[in-house]
């Protein structure tokens, strides 16, 4: 509007100004001519019109800076009439049609590109970037780049968004989008360096081939490259072919107790027997020629020195552009261990399987031979002419085959419901001096000859008038088939039975004899099933092997242990241990395991008191656990002979010289984990005694759980939890 009018006054004035000019040379003319009235008067009115016009041009002139004042002070004011967003907005839409008019030559641009607001809101974006996103131009327009990028990439171009004197930046990583099968790079550039308020142009530059690895191999390469490795659970090596360590594992960092920055670079003969790389050398050229893998067993070093089992594989690759060796280290000790324990076990089936041919041999020869005695003496008494004595003596022997056979078929019934865990107990109080009675009734009974073997019994005055609260009659048969063992043994001497209270609420019972005596490496087997210390067909001794195994299990269902001290020619003393059960149906000491015996684990607590052992017997529910207790080194060897002990616990603070124990200790058994128990411990203090032989120390008071997880080598720190759980339970 305000041009058409400027251009209306415009064409007035110059109107004007060209009658003016051609009313002077007519002015002129009339004064030679007398002057010429209706000229004059058309020149009046044109000078009137010019004034006129220049009055108007003053007043509008006048008006529009008015105006613009006017304006000026609503927008500080902050207000604007509807005319005036009516105008703005017609500008900005005007605006917008040419900034678009003017980005269309990006449109023939052949590289994908977006043109953003300072906020990074887009405005156009040419063919080729909405083709990289898989859209379409209108579909792009109005989004935040930012959006539309990988969140790692946006990341990346976030700061030329916010730091306005940036005015260019490429982004370190690149992106892949399927629509076109590419990856891109992106390159933000502002439209006029230096100006915060420009746009800016977005490109997208295709990347390919060499240029992508070059991109992405020597940094984001690598970082994957280590995350893969460390997921690795074996140790893994990367060696160039100058014998240099390139990259390494957390598996590795763990086995040399090193930094993986202190192993990079370091050549790995260093860390390597001599066989390791002799191996290595031999197989070189073949690893190289063929690509092919090898694989051998060698010895390396941990970073404690000690000799690891290993099997290395090596095999060649392209490291980043350059030839190395790979190696992965599996260490084999589990697999030997597992093997010697399969291998242990393949004997011990194969034992068993002897075991039991042996004993299916005996069983038909111990109950074929009273049965045959039997039936021979009865033909004998139906025959007549026998005289009464020869009849008594017959009837003697049928009675003492008959009571043979039943003692068999009882052990054979005994063995079943143990193995099957039919076993059921019964709490009872048993007195000891009627009970000493019942043993001598049965020695007399089962001895044949009495006036050479005697009979004692040691009954201590304090006790004699005890009882102890257990079942009374496997107690009575435990006695028994130790007395039994102790008549077929000896053939001359003396045999004594006794009881001691070891300690509040412990009794010890022992049966001791003057007979032929044990070897010690048969102490563990007499109380295994079929075993018995000559197994030869041509031995003296007849039996089925069977007694002192169920011995031994019916004393660990009472919550007891049991264990023999004897030599050769010099008799036998048999011993086990029996807690008084006050609550017998709720005890943890019936908690024992009535199946299998391998399924009982067998804990040695070596303590002048009988603190560990109590607690470890009553408030941790032993269960399938056994806990023996050896107050002094002679009871300590014969438990571990006679038993096969897993773990021992040692009261350090109790036993002043237990450093004097451990070579006896790892000269019985090998394979026992010895575990210090000491009130006062801490970081320094338990690698000190870990260094002396030790392979665990915790602080009193200990219980199973914790035992439970060092057996499978758990973290010493969820003890503490473990035991609170198994309290509450």
């Amino acid at each position: 509007m305000n041009g058409i009018l400027a251009y209306y006054i415009t064409l007035i004035s110059s109107s004007s100004v060209s009658a003016i000019h051609g009313f002077i040379p007519t002015l002129l003319a009339a004064e030679e001519d007398f002057i010429n009235i209706g000229r004059l008067k058309a020149a009046g009115f044109l000078l009137l019109l010019v004034i006129g016009a220049g009055i108007v041009l003053f007043v509008y002139t006048t008006l529009r800076k008015n105006m613009n004042r006017s304006r000026e002070l609503r927008k500080k004011a902050g207000r604007t009439t509807f005319f005036e967003r009516k105008v703005t907005a017609d500008k900005e839409i005007t605006t917008d049609k040419i900034e678009n008019s003017q980005y269309r030559i990006f449109d023939h641009y052949p590289t994908p590109t977006a043109v953003c607001l300072p906020n990074g809101m887009i405005c156009y974006v040419n063919s080729g970037f909405a083709k990289a996103f898989g859209s379409v131009k209108a579909n792009m327009e109005n989004l935040l780049v930012l959006n539309i990028l990988p969140s790692e990439l946006a990341a990346s171009l976030d700061p030329i968004f916010r730091d306005k004197s940036m005015d260019e930046f490429e982004s370190p990583s690149v992106f892949y989008t399927s629509a076109t099968g590419t990856s891109y790079k992106v390159r933000v550039t502002r439209s006029r360096p230096g100006d915060p308020d420009c746009v800016m142009y977005l490109t997208l530059h295709s990347i390919h081939g060499s240029e992508l690895r070059s991109i992405t191999d020597p940094e984001s390469g690598r970082d994957v490259l280590i995350q893969i490795l460390d997921r690795a659970p074996y140790p893994v090596f990367i060696e160039g072919m100058d014998g240099r360590i390139l990259d390494v594992n957390s598996a590795a960092c763990t086995l040399q107790g090193m930094k993986r920055d202190e192993l990079i670079g370091k050549v790995i003969d260093e860390l390597s027997p001599v066989n390791f790389k002799r191996e290595i050398s031999n197989q070189k050229v073949a690893i190289d020629d063929s690509h092919r893998n090898i694989d051998f067993m060698s010895i390396i070093y941990d970073r404690k020195g000690h000799p690891v089992p290993v099997r290395i594989y090596v095999s060649g690759i392209n490291y980043f552009g350059s030839s190395a060796l790979v190696f992965v280290i599996v260490d084999l000790t589990k697999t030997i261990e597992r093997n010697k324990e399969l291998d242990e076990y393949k004997i011990k089936a194969e034992e068993s399987d002897r075991l039991k041919s042996s004993f299916l041999a005996n069983l038909s020869h111990e109950v074929r031979t009273p049965m045959n005695s039997i039936m021979g003496f009865s033909e004998l008494l139906a025959e007549p002419g026998v005289s009464d004595k020869e009849r008594k003596e017959f009837i003697k022997l049928i009675r003492r085959s008959g009571k043979e056979l039943l003692t068999q078929i009882n052990n054979i019934i005994d063995f079943s419901k143990i193995e099957a865990g039919l076993i059921q107990l019964k709490s009872d109080i048993c007195n000891f001096e009627p009970l000493f009675h019942q043993l001598h009734e049965f020695w007399l009974e089962e001895c044949p000859n009495q006036d050479d073997i005697k009979l004692f019994f040691e009954l201590p005055q304090n006790i004699i008038r005890n009882g102890i609260a257990t079942d009374r009659v496997r107690l009575k048969q435990i006695l028994k088939v130790l007395l039994a063992n102790s008549i077929k043994f000896t053939k001359k001497g003396v045999i004594e039975i006794g009881v001691r209270m070891k300690a509040p609420q412990l009794y010890e019972f022992y049966v001791r004899d003057t007979g032929i005596g044990i070897p010690e490496n048969k102490h563990r087997e007499i109380f295994e099933q079929f075993r018995q210390v000559d197994d030869s067909n041509e031995r003296e001794f007849s039996g089925m092997g069977v007694g002192l195994s169920i011995a031994s299990r019916l004393i660990q269902f009472l919550g007891g242990h049991q264990w023999v001290v004897s030599e050769p020619g010099k008799g036998s003393e048999f011993r086990f241990v029996l807690p008084d059960l006050l609550h017998p149906q709720g005890s943890p000491f019936m908690q024992v395991s009535s199946g299998p015996l391998s399924m009982i684990n067998k804990l040695m607590v070596v303590s002048p008191t009988e603190e560990i052992y109590t607690e470890l017997s009553q408030n941790s529910r032993p269960i399938n656990f056994q806990v023996m207790w050896a107050q002094n080194t002679e009871e300590m060897k014969a438990m571990l002979l006679s038993n096969k002990v897993r773990f021992m616990l040692l009261a350090l603070d109790q036993l002043p010289l237990w450093q004097e124990l451990l070579p006896k200790i790892r000269e019985v058994s090998r394979d026992l984990k010895l575990i210090g128990i000491t009130k006062n411990l801490d970081t320094q203090r338990r690698e000190k005694l870990m260094s002396m032989g030790l392979n665990e120390v915790i602080r009193t008071a200990v219980n199973i759980p914790i035992i439970l997880n060092i057996m499978e080598r758990r973290d010493l720190g969820s003890m503490n939890i473990l035991s609170t759980t198994f309290h509450k339970n």
